[in-house]
C-alpha cells in the first residue's frame, strides 16, 4: 500500500487570491494537470520500493516480547526512513528496535530492522502492518507492508466474567514452606554508619562526663575495699594485739594512699614521708604505730583512726579534683 505524505489538493481546495479572470482560468487549466504528473511520479517512483513485514513467531503471549521483521529492497539512489520509537504500533508496544546493515547489489539496496514489541491486548488475532518513508526532494511517499498477524496465546482458557468470593477454586496447603532468609545489607550499613556518628556525636559531647563518672564510681570501689580490709585488721589488733595484724594494717593503707595520690608510700620510712608531709598527727600516729610494731607492744587505737581520717581526706579531694576538672 502507498501514500503521500504531504496533500498535494491544497492548491485546489484553498480559497483563490483576487486574480484577473484570464490568470484563474489559467490557474484552473494547469493546476490539475501539475497534480497529476506528481501523483504519477510518485505512484511511478514507488514501485520500485518494496516492503515486506513478518512476526518471528506465530504465536504470542501476554506481555512476552515478539520481534516484527521489516524489510525494504528499493533503488540505491533512494532515501528511506524506518519507523522509530514514536510511531504507532498499536496494538503493540514498542520496546526497541535493532538495524541490520545495508546491503546493495546490482543497483538495488536492501534494508531490514527487527522491532521488539509485546502486547496486552487479548484479541485472538492481533494484525500489524508498517510503513517505509522514501524521502524525495519536496515531498515523500509512504509505502506500507503487508499485513502480518499473530494469534494470541492465552494463559488461561476460560476466563469467567465474574466469580463470588466463596466459589473461587482456592487450594488450601497448610505445609509448611521454608524461606530463605535475606539481610538486607544496605540498610543495615546504613543504620551501622547512622549509630557509628551518634556515638561519635555524643563521645565528644558526654566523653569527659562519662570518663568522670567511671572514675569517680571506680574510686568509690576502691575505697569501700580499702576501709573493709583495714578496718578488719584494726579490729583483729584491738581485740588481741599482734603485731602481724598491725603491720599488715599499715600496709593496706600505704597501698590505698600510693594508688590514691600517686606518692610510694611503701617504699617510704616514716622519716621520708615526713619530709613529703607536713601533717603532723599523721606523722605522730605513724611514729606511733612503728614503736607498736617494732617493739611488739600495744598501743592507742587512736593512731589507727588518724591513718582513716587522712585517708578519708585525701579521698574526698580527688574526687573533688575530678568533679571540677
Amino acid at each position: 500500500m502507498k501514500g503521500n505524505c504531504k496533500n498535494f489538493f491544497t492548491l485546489i481546495t484553498s480559497p483563490p487570491t483576487p486574480l484577473r479572470k484570464r490568470g484563474l482560468m489559467r490557474v484552473f487549466k494547469t493546476a490539475p494537470v501539475s497534480v497529476f504528473c506528481l501523483l504519477f511520479f510518485s505512484f511511478s517512483f514507488s514501485q520500485d520500493v518494496k516492503v515486506h513485514g513478518h512476526f518471528a513467531s506465530d504465536s504470542v503471549k501476554l506481555g512476552n516480547p515478539i520481534s516484527f521483521y521489516l524489510t525494504a529492497s528499493y533503488p540505491q539512489s533512494s532515501n528511506i526512513v524506518f519507523p522509530d520509537s514514536t510511531f504507532s504500533f498499536a496494538p503493540f508496544e514498542f520496546q526497541k528496535k535493532r538495524f541490520v546493515p545495508t546491503v546493495t547489489k546490482d543497483g538495488i539496496s536492501y534494508d531490514s530492522v527487527i522491532y521488539l514489541l509485546n502486547t496486552f491486548e487479548i484479541d485472538s488475532i492481533q494484525s500489524l502492518k508498517l510503513p517505509v518513508f522514501v524521502i524525495q526532494e519536496k515531498d515523500c511517499t509512504i509505502v506500507y507492508s503487508e499485513t502480518a498477524q499473530v494469534f494470541f496465546n492465552r494463559t488461561v482458557k476460560n476466563l469467567p466474567d465474574s466469580v463470588q468470593l466463596q466459589k473461587l477454586p482456592l487450594k488450601t496447603n497448610t505445609n509448611y514452606f521454608d524461606v530463605s532468609w535475606l539481610f538486607n545489607y544496605p540498610l543495615a550499613s546504613i543504620i551501622i554508619g547512622v549509630l557509628i556518628v551518634l556515638l561519635i556525636v555524643c563521645w565528644i559531647i558526654f566523653g569527659k562526663i562519662i570518663i568522670r563518672y567511671f572514675k569517680i564510681k571506680r574510686l568509690n570501689k576502691k575505697h569501700v575495699l580499702f576501709t573493709q580490709q583495714f578496718n578488719t585488721e584494726v579490729e583483729k589488733s584491738k581485740a588481741a594485739f599482734s603485731r602481724d595484724s598491725t603491720e599488715l594494717a599499715l600496709v593496706i593503707w600505704k597501698k590505698y594512699l600510693e594508688n590514691l595520690i600517686d606518692i610510694p608510700f611503701t617504699k617510704y620510712t616514716t622519716k621520708e614521708i615526713s619530709q613529703k608531709e607536713s601533717n603532723a598527727q599523721l606523722l605522730q600516729s605513724l611514729a606511733a604505730i612503728d614503736r607498736m610494731i617494732y617493739a611488739n607492744q600495744p598501743g592507742e587505737q587512736e593512731h589507727f583512726s588518724n591513718l582513716r581520717n587522712y585517708s578519708e581526706d585525701q579521698f574526698a579531694k580527688k574526687i573533688q579534683k575530678l568533679r571540677n576538672g
